[in-house]
């Protein structure tokens, strides 16, 4: 079975679940190798709490083959609910697999029912075999805190908008600054290294994951290759982040290295940036 392959699918039904302003959530039903349905979560644009992604799946799957559903291959982005469980007995379906688990969910303090989904099968007393961390971090990013937040801060987001965010983001950044400055031991006579170290501490990544490729007197170069909650939200929504980084956080950067000296200045290469390249090069200068 090549559940990678039709996980691929059920992460693209959980961004659309993300971009109508749904809870990310997808699923896929397969039969001898063929996709007999895809779906998504519609909770919150059907106003219905049981319009979860493997139920829709099940209904849609259903249509095509009738309620006896059995030898078939439920593939989701998150390990199936009790709710869902149950509707997967009551189906026939022999085989589930999934990438985030109820588990892990809890311990990110989501809302879930402990009850995994293999314990459900067994007791009801079914044969239903299941395969769990399939594509397990690619699915986790839809369901990180970080980057819910910038889904719901970009999604239908305009040119206003994204100005009130940047100068949120500057505001807090600067709070940030004042309240801890006693505590940064990296701030020396050497300011474009200051201004580095200051980003690696505000935005919680190592030199590793923003190597310096070039630095002069006069200028700072890097390649930030770190996690970022931005870029992950501009995939799901089909956004560019060359208009979104420069309107959303380049003078919230900015203006944070001013907090040590202002002739400290930040600047990206928007010819090289995520998900376009392979990382986004970002520069510290010095303007007298």
């Amino acid at each position: 079975m090549e559940l990678d392959q039709y996980m691929k699918l059920a992460i693209k039904e959980a961004e659309t679940s993300l971009q109508e302003g749904n809870n990310g959530f997808g699923a896929v039903i397969i039969l001898d190798g063929k996709i007999i349905a895809s779906s998504h979560d519609k909770e919150d644009t059907d106003h219905d709490p049981t319009s979860h992604a493997e139920v829709n799946v099940i209904k849609e799957a259903s249509k095509k083959l009738g309620k006896n559903l059995s030898e078939c291959i439920l593939v989701s982005t998150h390990e199936p609910c009790p709710m869902c469980a149950y509707a997967i007995i009551w189906s026939g379906i022999t085989t589930v697999a999934y990438g985030y688990s109820i588990k892990e969910a809890i311990y990110q303090k989501r809302k879930r029912i402990d009850f995994p989904c293999k314990d459900v099968f067994d007791s009801a007393g079914v044969d239903i075999a299941v395969y769990s961390g399939i594509m397990d971090a690619e699915c986790s990013v839809l369901y990180r805190k970080d980057v819910r937040k910038e889904i719901e801060n970009l999604r239908n987001a305009d040119a206003k908008m994204l100005d009130l965010l940047c100068d949120d983001s500057i505001s807090r950044r600067t709070k940030w600054f004042q309240e801890s400055e006693s505590n940064f031991d990296f701030i020396s006579n050497d300011l474009l290294d200051s201004g580095y170290k200051l980003l690696l501490e505000r935005l919680h990544i190592t030199q590793e994951e923003a190597p310096i490729i070039r630095k002069t007197d006069k200028e700072i170069v890097f390649h930030s290759k770190n996690f970022c909650p931005t870029l992950e939200a501009c995939k799901i929504l089909g956004l560019d982040t060359r208009f979104i980084c420069k309107r959303l956080n380049e003078a919230s950067t900015d203006t944070l290295l001013k907090q040590i000296d202002s002739s400290l200045c930040f600047a990206r290469n928007y010819d090289k940036l995520r998900p376009y390249t392979e990382y986004c090069e970002e520069m510290i200068c010095i303007i007298e």
